[in-house]
This record gives C-alpha cells, structure tokens and sequence, in this order.
C-alpha cells in the first residue's frame, strides 16, 4: 500500500499543492516584511515598540483565532461586508472567504508579523559601516541594498522563510475551514479524510510516513535548527523620525494595524455584541452554565486546557534543559538539528500514530485518552522549548561546571545548583512559549481524542461548524488573553536575562 500510495498521482498532485501554497505563504510574508523592516531598524518613532512586542506575540496566536477573526470580520455576513454595505461602498455581500486567497491571506496573516520581527531584529543588530562606506562612494540607497545590506541578512531571509514553509506545510485547520473545498487539501488535511471520513487507515499512514520523509529531508539538508552565529559588534544606530519620515512611519504602522488587529478586535466585539448589534453576556455565562457543543460545559474545556498545557511544559522544559546542557558540553552539532525533525510530522499525522499507539491497548479509557493528548502537545512543542533553551546553554562559563567537577561534586549537583539556575530565565521563556503553543494546539487533539477530550480550541472550532460565532468569540477571547498573558511574561522574561 506504501509504494502504491508513493506512484499514486493523486499523492504527487497533493504535494505539489502542499509545497505550492506553503512557498507562496512563505514568500509573500518575507517580502511583504521586508520594507517594513528595513524602516523599523532605521527609525524610532511613536508606537515602533508596541508594533514589534505585537508582533513578538504573534507566536503566541492559534490557528484557531485567525479562523474565526477570517469568519466573523472577511465572512460573506461578517463585519467588514456589513461596513461597506451600510456606506454604499458595495450592494452585496463580497464572497472571499473559502477560496485559494483567503487560505494564502491567512497563513500571511499569522506569519507576516513573525517575519517582520525576525527581520527588524536582524537589520538592527547589522553594522551600518559597510553601508556607510558604500553611500560615500556614491552607490545610492537602493544599489546599497542589493550590493551590501541583502547578502548580509540572507541567512535570516532563509531562516525566516524557512520557519514559515515549515510552519504551511502541514497546514490543517486554516486548509479545512477556510479553503472550502476538497481541491484545496494539503497533505496533512488529506490524511484526516482518509482516517476519520474514509476511514482507510492503510492509506493515511502511508501518506503520513510519506509526507514525514519529504518534511525530514528538507529540514536535514536546509540545516534548519541549527544556531546561527551572532554578531557582536555594535548595533545600528536608529534615528527619530522627522518631517516626511513621520508621516511615512505613521502610514506604515497604520497599514500593520489594519491589517492585524481588524479580525482580532471583530473576535472582541462579537464576545459582547450580537449580530445585530446589541449588547449581551449570553455567551459568557452558557460557558458556565451550558455544554453548548454536548461535549462538556466552556469551563470544563478551559480547566482540560490550562492541566494538559501545565504538563506537556513543564515536561518539555525539564527534558529541553537537560538536552541543551548535555549537547552544549559535548559540543554536539547535530542535537538540535535532530530535535528539530518533530517538526517535521504533522500535528494530525501526530495524532494517527498516538492513536495507533492506543488502539494497541486493551480498553481505552478517559485518563489514556488526557495521557495521548498530552505526549501529543509534547512531542509538538518540544523543538521549539530546545531551541529557546539552547541560547541560555551556550552562555553558562564552563569554568564553573569544571571547578564544580575538580570539588569531586557529581554531575546531578552541577546541573542543580550551577547550571539550572543560570537556566532559569530560559526555562520561564522555554515554559511560557510551550504553554502558548499548547494552548492553541487544535489538530492533533482533534485527531486524537475522538471527542473523550475537549480543549478550547476544540470546543471554539466545534462551535464554529455550528454558527455560534458569539460563543466561540467568547471562548476565542479567554484563549487569546491566557495565551499570550503567559508569552508576554516569558518574553519579557529573557529581555531582562540578556540585558
């Protein structure tokens, strides 16, 4: 069944859909981010800060918001159509959602701000003097650019594009709620049809295991995870803007808010407001009083998220500090590019193999269902809690692990009382990043739990299929402030830590 689903033209069609749309996503957020990063790094100005904490947080932002921010603000009933029906812009609805574009806009949506972030930082820690001497020659700006300021950054422009196809190419929820059809199926939304609608085991897991090798070779032989050198030189100094360069910064930043916080705020709006525009707690109070999907009441699925996050973070993070130590002080290139791979399985194809795993024990019970769930979310956001730790790792002196060894101390003692606490504002990063991430994870949990266990994401995009957008709003709106509470924390965290 493997080499039949390997010759399947059906399978070599699904791929080059899967890599066609996550290369477009990923191409059109790098060099949308670009100019805007090219200004941030150059320029101080009113509101520069808060654009790029907003956009650090961006990795904090479940799938499962752009959803239903795409559904109620760009919905053919939404509040955009809404707008510009009740101003005489248009006399009927624009149907955009469920298409090719509003699956492309939104994976541009979530990772936009992700590039942008990556790339200012790396603009602003270059040293201007090559640009500066290149100026003095007489290359203009843009000759500049090409010939001095782009080689620079190219390894962030890969590593960033990079972490977005990654990011795409397993791309599930946004495929299956805002694509609309069948033809618009990634590899990974193609495996939860089979399984769970076809049910034809056999073939998902051939395509699973497929899709995992393509995954692995290309984060292997792009060398993705490995630590990028950093320069220490002095960073670049940014100038106030002035006259014209004021007004090009407030258009800029207006063009960044307008395009992130719309779906975000009409998420707010619908949690308080109905359709019609009148004020109401309905919604809040059915998550405590009601079991609006049948799968439990709103205040179970916030208690199932917060335990199952708790666990599969803290696990991760006591897992990802023993695993930076020991790859730092045996100067191991390869461990985090091999920690890495899970990556490279897909959250549904994830939940396939744990649900293999249970079918394999006799009488599955609830408690084995939260166990599978929670190896799930570990296994999701382990690379990402050793690559946060692996920074913290390198920057402990060996000196004191070795005179701590010369006192005839164990290895265990070093790592408790040296290396651990160096660690901590790693750890409280490495944490809150897990627990972001975990909070939001949708896909395997949907893929797995058959329904035992239910999750906010999993009751939000439940209540989503049932058109209850103020209940999902309302739940969606818990989710955004606990997600990214704890993020902002962690990454607030390590800026004092380096500073």
């Amino acid at each position: 069944m493997a080499l039949k689903t390997l010759l399947d033209s059906y399978t070599w069609r699904l791929l080059g859909f899967t890599v066609y749309q996550a290369f477009l996503s990923a191409i059109i957020s790098v060099s949308l981010a670009l100019p805007f990063a090219l200004f941030f790094s150059h320029y101080s100005f009113f509101g520069r800060k808060a654009i790029l904490t907003m956009c650090d947080t961006a990795f904090a932002l479940p799938s499962i918001l752009a959803v239903l921010g795409f559904v109620v603000w760009y919905g053919n009933n939404g509040i955009l159509n809404s707008i510009l029906i009740s101003l005489g812009l248009v006399e009927k609805p624009i149907k955009f959602l469920f298409s090719f574009p509003s699956v492309i806009l939104a994976h541009v949506y979530l990772n936009f701000p992700v590039a942008l972030s990556l790339l200012t930082s790396a603009l602003s820690n270059m040293d201007e003097k090559e640009e500066m001497a290149s100026r003095t020659l007489g290359k203009g700006r843009l000759k500049t650019f090409f010939s001095t300021t782009l080689p620079k950054i190219r390894g962030t422009l890969l590593s960033s594009f990079l972490l977005i196809f990654l990011f795409c190419f397993p791309s599930f929820l946004i495929v299956m709620s805002l694509g609309g059809s069948p033809k618009y199926y990634t590899i990974e939304a193609e495996i939860y049809r089979r399984t769970y609608t076809d049910v034809n085991t056999v073939s998902s897991s051939s395509l699973a295991l497929f899709s995992f090798c393509i995954m692995a070779l290309l984060i292997l032989f792009t060398g993705y995870g490995r630590e990028e050198k950093r320069s220490s030189r002095a960073r670049r100094a940014i100038r106030k803007t002035k006259g014209l360069k004021s007004l090009e910064a407030f258009i800029l930043s207006l063009l960044i808010l307008l395009f992130i916080l719309p779906p975000i705020l009409s998420i707010l709006y619908r949690a308080f407001f109905t359709k019609d525009g009148s004020f109401t707690l309905k919604a809040w109070n059915d998550i405590i009083s009601k079991a609006p999907t049948g799968a439990g009441t709103g205040l179970s699925a916030i208690i199932n998220s917060i335990v199952i996050a708790l666990t599969s973070s803290l696990t991760a993070v006591s897992l990802s500090s023993a695993i930076a130590i020991s790859s730092v002080r045996r100067k191991s290139r390869i461990v985090p590019l091999l920690t890495s791979l899970p990556m490279a399985a897909g959250s549904v194809s994830l939940g396939l193999g744990f649900s293999f795993l249970a079918s394999s024990i006799r009488g599955k019970t609830l408690l084995l269902s939260y166990i599978l769930v929670m190896l799930a979310h570990l296994v999701t956001v382990m690379p990402f809690a050793i690559r946060t730790m692996m920074p913290g790792a390198k920057r402990i002196p060996l000196r004191l692990e070795y005179a701590s060894m010369s006192l005839g101390k164990s290895q265990y003692y070093t790592y408790r009382k040296i290396d651990r606490p160096m660690l901590s504002p790693y750890r409280r990063r490495a944490f809150a990043f897990a627990f972001a991430l975990s909070m939001g994870e949708v896909n395997a949990t949907m893929a797995l739990a058959e329904g035992k266990v239910t999750t906010l994401p999993i009751l939000i995009y439940k209540m989503i299929n049932q058109y209850n957008y103020q209940g999902a709003s309302a739940l969606a709106l818990l989710l955004l402030i606990l997600a990214i509470t704890v993020f902002s924390i962690g990454e607030r965290e390590e800026k004092n830590a380096i500073s």
